[in-house]
């Protein structure tokens, strides 16, 4: 039986994952959609560097903002709702970008793209809290974050569709459409699927979740498990899972010469190699039985990855394109570890929406800061070498605070108030 519903324990299970994977993914394809025409608007003349990046950081700004309220509401209301909001009104703002250059409306769009994204993801966790007991929820997690290399690569190639038949502002038509449609399909199909507010099914979780907790409650428990530590890694993951993403097709155009569709196929390359990261996530982390000391393995491996592209990188596209696919590889697998499993250890106490949602916003609000330095930067002398430099720098921050952090971690997954059966 297990077999039939792809290791779930009924179909009920599957559908559930399954329709949460086509909301998140696809709201993936309005979200790259930008960094994949990114090289088009440079090389026209529509915007600067510098003001791509600003538009680049409202994104990541107004979703990282946006995920503080509903990661906070999404322990409170009805999440399916909530989910299908944020995809239709992503996909109407990608509609929107299809009609206008105007700089000041770019980004007031794209700012509120990030925020109507941002009411998707914490829900979804919300739902895994409510209708799985704690091991199919690990593997809801893994599972689930396939959606993040495979809704990359579904941007980029609905993107460069787009690019080689039209104009460069179809790439937001064309995406808008596709969200829409998966809107559409997520409010249709999870009809009276699983449950959004009430306590867990009797199959699923002994003991149904607790009221959300009050602020005050909620720091403590994120200051004794060794979470609060994990903010600032947890923003430089952010940046360089996202900001690397964002500006590989623009490096590739302005060190290789290399035309936008070609770097858009180079960077397609990308999350083919990144769906391993989950797995390999997983697998190391059996070993370790610490997420945070696992996630410390990886930024020490991208550390080196940036380190040969700094070295390197200019003299060979082939060697860039491996480190740059390593960098997103490790930060992905640590995405996986901080944003994915780590939320999903606080079921017991009915926090899972809100913890979520607060680490989520500390990846995106510090990618976004981080991303308007990467913008400056490249408009600077020598901007690349610069920005290769600042990327090591953070990479070995984030591994001296996850180290900082890991003993504590530990005791907090041995401690009653984890959830780990």
């Amino acid at each position: 039986m297990a077999q039939k519903h792809f290791g779930y324990k009924s179909k009920t299970d599957f559908l559930t994952f399954f329709y949460c994977w086509i909301a998140y993914a696809a709201t993936y394809v309005c979200r790259l959609n930008f960094s994949a025409a990114t090289p088009e608007l440079t090389r026209e003349g529509v915007f600067s560097e510098g003001e791509i990046a600003h538009i680049s950081s409202a994104f990541f700004v107004c979703y990282g903002l946006g995920q503080l309220l509903s990661g906070v509401i999404g322990d409170r209301l009805d999440t399916r709702r909530m989910i299908f909001l944020g995809m239709a009104v992503s996909a109407v703002c990608n509609l929107g970008l299809f009609c206008t250059t105007n700089y000041l409306l770019f980004l007031i769009l794209w700012g509120l793209n990030g925020a109507a994204q941002s009411l998707v993801w914490s829900p979804i966790l919300k739902i895994a809290s409510l209708n799985f007991d704690a091991k199919t929820r690990d593997k809801f997690g893994i599972d689930l974050s396939t959606t993040v290399p495979l809704g990359t690569l579904l941007s980029y190639a609905v993107s460069l569709f787009a690019l080689l038949l039209f104009p460069w502002r179809y790439v937001f038509l064309s995406c808008g459409a596709v969200l829409l449609a998966a809107s559409l399909v997520w409010i249709g199909g999870t009809r009276n699927l699983f449950r959004t507010k009430g306590a867990a099914r009797a199959d699923a979780v002994p003991n149904a979740p607790a009221k959300p907790a009050d602020a005050k409650k909620t720091f403590l428990l994120l200051a004794c498990s060794g979470a609060l530590l994990l903010l600032l890694p947890i923003m430089i993951q952010g940046t360089l899972k996202d900001s690397v993403t964002q500006w590989v097709p623009t490096f590739f155009a302005a060190e290789f010469g290399s035309s936008t569709v070609f770097s858009l196929a180079l960077t397609m390359l990308l999350p083919i190699v990144n769906v391993t990261g989950a797995w390999l996530a997983k697998a190391l982390d059996r070993r370790l039985h610490n997420e945070v000391l696992t996630a410390v393995c990886f930024f020490v491996v991208s550390a080196v990855f940036l380190l040969l592209l700094r070295l390197f990188g200019d003299k060979s596209l082939v060697l860039s394109l491996v480190c740059m696919a390593g960098v997103t590889n490790c930060m992905f697998a640590v995405n996986v570890l901080y944003i994915t499993i780590v939320p999903l250890h606080f079921s017991k106490s009915g926090r899972v929406s809100t913890i979520a949602g607060f680490l989520n916003a500390a990846a995106y609000i510090g990618c976004g800061a981080l991303n308007l330095l990467a913008g400056q930067l490249l408009e600077g002398n020598d901007g690349w070498n610069r920005l290769f430099w600042l990327w090591i720098f953070i990479a070995a921050a984030a591994t001296a605070l996850s180290l900082a952090a890991a003993p504590l971690w530990k005791r907090f997954l041995q401690s009653d108030d984890a959830d780990t059966e």
